[in-house]
């Protein structure tokens, strides 16, 4: 079986940053990836340094790969399901085949907390966004309807008030359940925001775009966008299989360097504990756990 020098558990920019930069060191890597996660949708990127008109998620991503693969990176479409460390060597086993590897990068992203409502996917990245840096712009004077049941999506929605004024804001969970204090109920009612504690039953929409959502209690309401603020979950699995510390919210814990607890193990992008989840942080990341990388494997000599 091949050993390769890394392994870099997923695609997204920050994989692909890591990838890009162990290439151009000459290492032995290997990019395993299912085509999932964030960068998989249709948003448009409008916020990454040299890109004056924006850039889809999918071409900034089949960019990073022909950028990657010019200098030797493999590229195996798989999903990881258990890594295995024996000795200073690393066993991660896919659903397809299995890798040998000296170092692991995981970038295995997050999950968002998306509505569900019928054909839901098509409307990431078009019409339902999550991140109010990343897309809040594009609000500018627009009917939103703002989905979640926490303080911090409620903090959120306030912060939207700098877009637009219409604003309505949906817990889609059931009456009673949602966790939002009695405080931001009170700067809701003085801003103007209707809340509704109702779950939504259906989207009427053409082509991903929204047109108006309908709650369980039959309410239509118009909207041109909706922004998800049901929170989402790291992809740490296969960073506890191995012992790798994580925080309070299973955010994978690393150094400036990314590197984690456990020795020969990296972590890069939206699955770190580390800054905002941004594209250009998780290039960031990923060029710094590839530098830690390329480092940790020179031989002795080769280290001051």
């Amino acid at each position: 079986m091949k050993v390769y020098e890394c392994v870099i558990v997923g695609g997204g920019p920050a994989g692909l940053s890591a990838a890009i930069y162990l290439g151009r060191f000459n290492r032995y890597v290997i990019v395993v990836d299912n085509e999932e996660g964030r960068s998989s949708f249709s948003q448009h990127n409008e916020n990454y340094l040299g890109f004056p008109e924006g850039i889809d998620a999918r071409e900034l991503r089949r960019r990073g790969k022909l950028q990657a693969q010019r200098y030797g990176v493999e590229f195996q479409n798989d999903e990881i399901i258990r890594i295995i460390k024996h000795d200073h060597m690393f066993t991660l086993k896919g659903k397809y085949r299995s890798y040998e590897s000296k170092t692991v990068i995981l970038a295995t992203g997050v999950t968002d907390l998306f509505p569900h409502f019928d054909m839901w996917k098509k409307y990431v990245g078009k019409s339902m966004f999550w991140c109010i840096t990343c897309d809040g712009y594009k609000m500018t004077d627009k009917k939103i309807v703002i989905i979640g049941s926490s303080n911090e999506a409620a903090c959120t929605c306030m912060q939207f008030l700098n877009f637009t004024k219409d604003i309505v804001f949906v817990t889609n969970i059931d009456q009673g359940k949602e966790q939002i204090s009695r405080k931001w109920k009170i700067r809701f009612r003085e801003a103007g925001i209707p809340f509704y504690p109702r779950c939504i039953r259906k989207i009427n929409g053409n082509d991903g775009f929204v047109k108006e959502v309908i709650l369980d209690n039959g309410l239509h309401i118009q909207a041109e966008f909706i922004i998800n603020e049901q929170g989402s979950i790291p992809c740490y699995e296969l960073a506890q299989q191995i012992q790798v510390k994580l925080n309070k919210d299973y955010y994978i814990m690393v150094s400036h360097e990314q590197r984690t607890s456990i020795e020969g193990v990296y972590a890069a992008g939206d699955v770190t504990d580390r800054f905002s989840h941004q594209v250009v942080t998780a290039a960031h990341e990923g060029s710094m756990a590839a530098q830690a990388v390329n480092y940790d494997l020179y031989a002795p000599f080769q280290k001051e």
